[in-house]
């Protein structure tokens, strides 16, 4: 087969999926956090004053924003933590999803949880490596 190697892979061997696994960049995808924080601040602007007008303003439906925004019902420490993560493999790990799921519960449940989730995440991140 000929042709250039993906992402830069320098090697005369078999160029294997595992290889390339290992050199595909790692990207760091946009936080769910930093999306509630932007529907916040334009939900605090004067000239806005519902969800449905920051729903139109982002293109999506007055429901998801309702969604992102429950994501500060997540207990402080959380928070925290969750913006305090260096490593992308964990940060990408904390989807909006995930979050959510954790916004419903009570403080001590939250944190528990959220504390199993990271030891699932750090699990994960060493079985791709």
């Amino acid at each position: 087969m000929q042709g250039q190697p993906p992402y830069g892979i320098k090697t005369n061997e078999r160029i294997t999926r595992q290889i390339i696994r290992e050199a595909k960049p790692k990207v760091r995808k946009p936080s769910p956090l930093e999306q509630a924080i932007t529907y916040a601040r334009v939900l605090n602007e004067p000239s806005v004053v519902s969800k449905s007008q920051v729903a139109q303003r982002f293109g999506v439906s007055r429901a998801r924003v309702s969604q992102v925004l429950n994501l500060f019902d997540l207990d402080a420490t959380i928070l925290d933590q969750l913006t305090s993560i260096k490593d992308v493999e964990e940060h990408n790990f904390f989807t909006e999803h995930r979050l959510r799921r954790l916004a419903v519960m009570a403080g001590p449940d939250q944190v528990a949880e959220f504390n199993r989730l990271r030891q699932e995440s750090k699990r994960e991140v060493r079985l791709l490596q």
